[in-house]
């Protein structure tokens, strides 16, 4: 890869984000498309909010295309935009911030990339035609990547439990959905939705939701990098269950390891993190990406990882 004066620079903004794949795969992307970009890693401290604000004002000040967002900055960084498309407004996160001449905008690519990177999958599973309609779902979780896939999720399956260990903040979640009144092309509004068919639970309770419920989600950063284990007992769930993690660092998580012996089928977040990043990758370029390419890049780079 060559870098000039010429060359445009996209990133991402977290803490932690020596993790992150999406250098690797969407510098994989640029290179295979002959675009003058280069993606890079931008620490950004989460114990100091002045940080984030400067790391915003430098998207302007260095003429960046454009970042992604990602835990713990998804909901702080709003206040900090200029605008925000329907998808971020929807959600209340965002995750995806383009530089539009000195403007920039708020955007939202992870519950789509979710729904495609998780029918992706189960596709490789051998499930050709994975529907969510009439299905419950059960989310692990209350942060920017919860909301993200529950707003997709909501008007598709029947209904979506949200167990977080700080009860309170599941329920605030879902009220401040539920009092959104973004209207959707020929459906309901999402308020009525969520204010219907979501409802919030301590993560100590989750044992009783599980017993029917046909996907399993964890939103958290729990299992990262190989650190920490959900307490739950995934004996509870019928065999006909999904278990998905957006974790992708590792590939398989505690969570996924102990559910594949259970022998229900599991979803990396490795299919989100594609999916999210190609829309992304789109937002600024104008240009659709191949998503193999950036999969088999992040696949790469992740082997390279646990090699370190």
């Amino acid at each position: 890869m060559k870098i000039t004066g010429k060359t445009k620079v996209v990133g991402i903004f977290g803490d932690p984000v020596t993790h992150s794949l999406s250098p690797a795969m969407h510098n994989a992307a640029f290179e295979a498309l002959g675009l003058d970009y280069v993606y890079v890693p931008f620490h950004v401290k989460l114990d100091n909010n002045a940080d984030l604000k400067k790391a915003v004002e430098g998207i302007r000040a260095m003429n960046i295309r454009g970042v992604n967002v990602t835990i713990p900055h998804k909901e702080k960084v709003i206040k900090l935009l200029d605008d925000m498309h329907d998808s971020a407004k929807d959600i209340g996160a965002v995750n995806t911030i383009v530089n539009d001449n000195g403007r920039l905008i708020g955007y939202n690519t992870d519950g789509d990339g979710y729904i495609s990177g998780l029918k992706e999958d189960l596709k490789a599973h051998g499930i050709k035609d994975f529907s969510l309609r009439n299905k419950k779902a059960v989310i692990i979780g209350a942060g920017g990547s919860a909301r993200a896939i529950l707003v997709c999720l909501i008007f598709e399956v029947e209904s979506v439990i949200i167990a977080n260990r700080d009860v309170k903040r599941a329920r605030k979640l879902i009220n401040a959905l539920a009092e959104k009144k973004a209207m959707h092309e020929m459906r309901r509004t999402l308020w009525e939705i969520i204010s219907e068919n979501a409802d919030a639970v301590s993560l100590k309770d989750i044992s009783s939701h599980l017993q029917d419920a046909d996907i399993l989600i964890n939103t958290t950063p729990v299992g990262m990098m190989g650190i920490g284990s959900l307490d739950i007992d995934l004996g509870k769930l019928p065999d006909r269950a999904v278990v998905s993690d957006i974790v992708y660092t590792p590939l398989e998580t505690d969570l996924l390891s102990r559910a594949r012996l259970r022998g229900l089928k599991t979803v990396s977040g490795l299919g989100m993190l594609v999916h999210q990043g190609a829309a992304a990758f789109k937002l600024w370029t104008g240009v659709k990406p191949d998503v193999k390419i950036m999969r088999d890049a992040a696949l790469e780079a992740l082997g390279e990882k646990k090699g370190q």
